[in-house]
């Protein structure tokens, strides 16, 4: 299939204008200006776009979309799990699924073609046939009640996956957080992780609450946990990311999301592990929390990615990684455009350690991909970053969609 558009980013400093993308089932074999179709092959047209890397959205849940507005911003966090708590057991499988088809088709429509989705349930996913964006479904853990049998839970999702052999779908492991999930739990997941070759990524330093009850002291979330519970490694941390190293909780290369609470020793070890941190923007001013310490990361060169969390906690009802982009910019504002896509391209890319696949269009890499209207005259990066209207067209592992709105 060769696709003919106006132009096509192959990576930030390489456009390609007019742009020629010719693809094998789901796989780049050429990209230019200049490539000819051959006998018989098909030919895409479209004409007027500019075609980019699909965004890459590293933390959503895209199953809780139907609790967009259900819940009050600006609560504590121990105030919003109170609020949430009682409202998880309406959410059914049919329920649950409607929300990832309809938050993964309105992600496409602004420009992400991959998200990594945190899933508690796996009775969910049982009834799910196609999803507009390639995800990641990352099996979420809690041992608050006992054993919840990883090994077995992920053996039924490697079958579950086998059994839809033509989506994009890959699987990916997550503890909750240190306050639900025992560093025994978090060591296990962490070795079938590895052992699977499967990304691992965890809520880490999500708040203040959290950090009290590491490190001891019985604030707001401790009433919340069951009354029997006995942890023993509830005391003596500085930190989350403390407490992990602690306790060995944490494999190389982990996604690590929201760390909003981050001391000046925590660094170190982030780097020496090669973590990826994730921010959402729009959570982070949900919930009225203080500034992100995005310069402490930097300055030990530890990569920032950017993702959308859930549409309970986020006026982002859409997953619309344009939406966090701008508001962290206006956050941010010595960051530029070009630096924000990475961190929505090849850095998630490469937190996932498929660089060479994801976050380019380069020969070789997954066809995946979104296709914008945007002056010719303007920098591609900074239109589509600043731009709120629709991408006119994307494609997942070479399957395009043509866009159709009213």
């Amino acid at each position: 299939m060769l696709i003919l558009a106006d132009a096509v980013l192959e990576a930030p400093a390489k456009l390609h204008r007019p742009g020629r993308l010719r693809i094998k089932g789901e796989t780049i074999l050429e990209v230019g200006s200049h490539l000819q179709a051959t006998p018989g092959e098909e030919v895409l047209d479209f004409s007027g776009l500019t075609i980019t890397p699909g965004f890459i959205n590293l933390h959503a849940h895209l199953d809780l979309s139907s609790l967009h507005g259900s819940l009050i911003p600006g609560k504590t966090f121990a105030d919003w799990l109170r609020q949430i708590i009682p409202i998880l057991p309406g959410l059914t499988p049919e329920v649950r699924r409607h929300s990832i088809i309809h938050s993964s088709r309105k992600a496409s429509h602004s420009g992400t073609t991959s998200v990594l989705s945190i899933t508690s349930d796996l009775s969910t996913l049982a009834g799910l046939n196609s999803t507009s964006t390639r995800v990641w479904w990352a099996l979420e853990f809690m041992d608050l009640h006992g054993n919840p049998s990883p090994s077995q839970n992920l053996d039924r999702a490697t079958a579950w996956l086998s059994r839809h052999p033509a989506t994009s779908w890959h699987l990916a492991l997550s503890p909750h957080a240190p306050y639900t999930s025992s560093p025994t739990l978090y060591q296990e997941l962490g070795r079938l992780a590895s052992e699977h070759h499967l990304p691992f990524t965890t809520h880490l330093g999500e708040s203040k609450e959290e950090t009290d009850l590491l490190f001891g002291n019985t604030g707001p979330l401790h009433p919340l946990l069951p009354p029997e519970l006995k942890r023993e490694d509830f005391c003596g941390n500085t930190s989350s990311v403390d407490w992990c190293r602690r306790h060995h909780s944490l494999p190389s290369h982990p996604i690590l999301a929201h760390l909003n609470e981050l001391k000046n020793s925590d660094v170190d070890y982030l780097a020496e592990i090669q973590a990826t941190i994730v921010h959402c923007p729009s959570t982070h001013q949900w919930f009225n929390r203080p500034s992100f310490q995005l310069n402490l990361l930097r300055a030990k060169q530890i990569p920032v990615c950017l993702g959308t969390d859930s549409p309970a906690c986020s006026p982002n009802l859409h997953l619309d990684l344009r939406e966090e982009v701008r508001l962290f910019r206006q956050n941010n504002p010595k960051i530029t455009h070009h630096e924000v896509w990475e961190m929505i391209t090849s850095s998630p890319a490469r937190a996932l350690r498929i660089e060479n696949k994801l976050g380019t269009l380069q020969t070789g890499s997954w066809a995946d991909w979104a296709g914008w209207r945007i002056p010719p005259d303007q920098d591609p990066i900074e239109s589509i970053l600043e731009s709120h209207g629709p991408a006119e067209a994307s494609c997942v592992a070479g399957r395009v969609n043509r866009h159709d709105f009213i």
